[in-house]
């Protein structure tokens, strides 16, 4: 029997569908005028028993914000995991700033990408939020998703879920928006979190809290900030098989992996801030 909250719920979601379709829209004329990559990539961090990652997401899977693919996202996740391990990795990506988690569970070339991965991380939900995915639907694209992968690289592989950023803070927003997009963040989190529940070797690891003391992200943003700690986040919950002796913190591997951080960090025509990460 739908109950008088279940009616409330969905007539607040038929005023709010327009209002999330045109942050959407925004979001894409954003996404056509941000800063990507131009450099050459450099998948790799050499190493003793290398780990292959894949790297599924949408924004900071795609390097959203940042021009050098050393501060995006999957490169900083795996400096940030050889650093911790001692071990070397290599990583693919299958990214698009729009991609729904939908599209990711379809994508033609998931199989082929998994096939020979360690581990999966999974970063996607941004767009799912503006596009108000209803929460089944994530769970089943979600599910689907993990069903594929372990079907190509065994079912053993680990994978890792990771939560969405908080989107209400890189822009100001009256209180009543930030409200609703912050509900939708919670929802796509609650799934994805039911979808690590229901599988052995899946994690859901949440982004981690922002120390802004209470203020509001605008212009003043650095998004290589948000890509090294919301990886260093993601790394620190990657639980890959065999991983060897704890890293020797002199060791080239742990070396090599501070230093592609620090130049990524100290690289030219980045705006950074005093905004901290508190994992």
């Amino acid at each position: 029997m739908t109950t008088l909250r279940d009616r409330t719920a969905a007539t607040l979601l038929t005023f709010a569908r327009p209002y999330l379709a045109l942050h959407l829209g925004v979001l894409g004329v954003k996404i056509r005028r941000a800063p990507f990559p131009r450099d050459e990539a450099v998948a790799s961090v050499p190493g003793p028993d290398a780990a292959r990652l894949l790297v599924v997401g949408d924004l900071a899977a795609s390097g959203y914000g940042v021009l050098l693919h050393g501060m995006a996202f999957p490169a900083q996740l795996g400096g940030a995991w050889s650093g911790r391990t001692g071990r070397g990795c290599s990583w693919k990506t299958i990214a698009d700033p729009l991609m729904t988690v939908r599209r990711a569970a379809h994508h033609p070339r998931l199989g082929a990408a998994a096939a020979d991965a360690d581990a999966v991380i999974v970063a996607l939900g941004v767009p799912d939020v503006l596009q108000l995915t209803a929460s089944e639907d994530i769970v089943a694209s979600a599910g689907r998703l993990v069903a594929r992968v372990r079907s190509a690289a065994g079912r053993e592989v680990p994978v890792l879920l990771a939560g969405l950023p908080p989107m209400t803070q890189f822009q100001g927003l009256s209180p009543a928006a930030a409200r609703l997009i912050g509900s939708q963040l919670r929802r796509v989190d609650d799934a994805l979190r039911q979808v690590a529940a229901q599988f052995a070797g899946v994690e859901f690891v949440g982004f981690p809290s922002w120390d802004l003391g209470g203020t509001t992200l605008r212009r003043a943003f650095s998004f290589s900030a948000m890509h090294r700690g919301w990886a260093s986040a993601v790394a620190a919950g990657l639980e890959v098989s065999d991983p060897g002796p704890a890293p020797d913190p002199g060791s080239s591997v742990v070396v090599e992996a501070e230093q592609v951080a620090q130049e990524a960090a100290a690289a030219t025509g980045v705006t950074d801030t005093s905004v901290t990460l508190a994992a």
